[in-house]
């Protein structure tokens, strides 16, 4: 798919070091699926006449066959998943743009970046040209002919150490090392959680994120963060407050928002503890995730979204109610233990609860647990909801069924509604 060019170019700009330093992390393991691809289109700001030979070597595809080739020029067979693939495994930077040269290509596996270093020409070690060979007619039963081997200068790294691209479109700036966008065009993500701004902004708590290409500023420039977080801890700050709760403005290019990824920690001391100067000091959410609950990523043209406490759900729309609670029960030594079960169908489950309210009949007899969400607690906090709470249940001189219902509530939408219906029953045994 790429025309490949023997001359070497040569240009001042060969000898700048790029580390792509504002890319972290390995290369995802490769589905083995016969039909996996993955597109990339690496925009370099050099001319196709500094970059045209210039290629990448990679490695860490997970899938065998899918591999870089040395000492070749052009398309090439190798066997990938049982099936002969020809394409040119080397791919050169020789199609221009706007911005400079770029290289485009796909590969026969599904990963997320490509762990790769840059080289100059198609040669590790260059190799010495070779005229064509034919057929000698002294000996016809011997097969001689060999194709013409042109010469190849060995291989040099314009841009320094090993380098990661991300699959898609990825635009590198070559005298700055880092990761560009085209035209500037940064967006902004607003980005909600139900609690109070007093106390997410005296706790310290702020957005962590990676893939912006959008530096997060220093939380002290934030007068409300002042004093209580590192002075030079940097993240997405709460700088706003609306009935749902509280929200953070979030700045990405629009190119890479399919690419970020958001963690919601808490980064200010703890009880009589001191500020930690990573912000990492306290606790912290899961990686939140697209609506498809598999990836990272803001969606294409999606500019808000909400969180809740105790969950690591990102919505594209704000939640109008708290789901209606299943449970279940058991019994053993005198106490009860209550689990509650939130709905599985995305229509019905509503805001994740922070509160859950369990309690339990016989007849007239009532007893009830709380199972509340401490993120926002003075000491011990943490992030993850309790899964069930325990209940002290005697066992009578007669077996006794006990019926159980809960009731979730969320900070910002109250209670969920609850039903006639029990969500359990367990049965307590004689004595």
């Amino acid at each position: 798919m790429i025309n490949k060019k023997l001359s070497r170019a040569v240009a001042a700009t060969a000898g700048v070091g790029l580390a792509f330093a504002s890319l972290v992390g390995i290369a995802a393991p490769a589905a083995t699926a016969a039909d996996a691809t993955t597109h990339f289109k690496i925009h370099l700001n050099v001319p196709a006449e500094v970059a045209a030979q210039w290629n990448i070597w990679y490695w860490n595809t997970g899938l065998a066959g899918v591999d870089p080739k040395d000492n070749t020029i052009g398309t090439s067979t190798q066997t990938v998943n049982g099936a002969a693939v020809v394409k040119d495994w080397t791919p050169n930077f020789s199609n221009d743009d706007a911005y400079g040269s770029y290289a485009e290509f796909d590969l026969p596996v599904a990963i997320t970046a490509l762990n790769n270093v840059m080289r100059t020409t198609e040669s590790w070690d260059g190799q010495d040209a070779a005229a064509a060979v034919v057929d000698d007619v002294a000996t016809p039963d011997v097969d001689e002919t060999a194709a013409a081997k042109p010469a190849i200068d060995a291989a040099d790294k314009p841009f320094g150490g090993d380098n990661i691209f991300p699959a898609g479109e990825s635009w590198w700036n070559v005298n700055t090392q880092k990761r560009e966008y085209p035209l500037k065009d940064v967006v902004s993500i607003k980005v909600h959680l139900n609690a109070k701004l007093a106390t997410l902004q005296s706790q310290g708590w702020n957005l962590y994120s990676w893939g912006t290409t959008v530096d997060a500023p220093k939380l002290s420039t934030i007068k409300a963060y002042k004093g209580k977080v590192d002075a030079n801890l940097t993240g997405w700050g709460f700088s706003g407050s609306d009935k749902y709760g509280s929200f953070a403005i979030v700045k990405t290019a629009r190119v890479y928002a399919g690419n970020t990824g958001l963690v919601l920690r808490r980064s200010g001391k703890i009880g009589s503890g001191t500020i930690p100067a990573n912000g990492w000091g306290g606790p912290q959410s899961g990686d939140f995730k697209n609506t498809d609950g598999n990836t990272n990523g803001f969606k294409d043209g999606v500019l808000e979204y909400w969180m809740a406490t105790g969950s690591s759900d990102l919505l594209t729309k704000a939640p109008t109610f708290v789901g209606r609670y299943g449970a279940t029960a058991t019994w053993a030594a005198g106490t009860l233990t209550v689990t509650p079960v939130r709905p599985a169908a995305a229509s019905l489950k509503g805001l994740q609860a922070d509160k859950i309210v369990v309690t339990v009949k016989k007849g007239a007899t009532s007893k009830t647990c709380t199972i509340e969400n401490t993120a926002y607690a003075l000491t011990s906090p943490a992030w993850n909801t309790p899964a069930s709470c325990d209940i002290a249940v005697a066992a009578g001189a007669e077996a006794a069924t006990w019926d159980v219902f809960v009731q979730g509530s969320a900070t910002s939408l109250g209670t969920a509604l609850i039903g006639p219906n029990r969500s359990a029953k367990v049965l307590v045994p004689i004595a």
